[in-house]
């Protein structure tokens, strides 16, 4: 069995990420990861939300990435995954 290991050393902005995403996009879940080992310059972002309803997910990564300008200016990559709540 492989085991995906996920280090957190840039926590402070992975809480900062998951309370704007939050609060911007009224977010009942979020999951922020760095997936860079620790350098904080990859993160994988798992969105759900009602803002998301009606919306192309085109359009839902695009929000997501408006709420995060500030902080994924610094990131050298990122994957998003968006859902609506059921």
């Amino acid at each position: 069995m492989l085991r995906k290991l996920v280090f957190r050393f840039s926590q402070d902005i992975e809480k900062v990420m998951a309370d704007k995403l939050t609060q911007v996009l009224k977010a009942t879940k979020v999951e922020v990861i760095d997936t860079s080992g620790g350098c904080g310059s990859m993160y994988r972002l798992e969105i759900e939300s009602p803002e998301f309803q009606g919306k192309s997910k085109v359009k839902q990564h695009q929000m997501v990435v408006e709420a995060l300008k500030n902080e994924l200016a610094s990131a050298h990559g990122y994957s998003i995954k968006t859902n609506i709540p059921k």
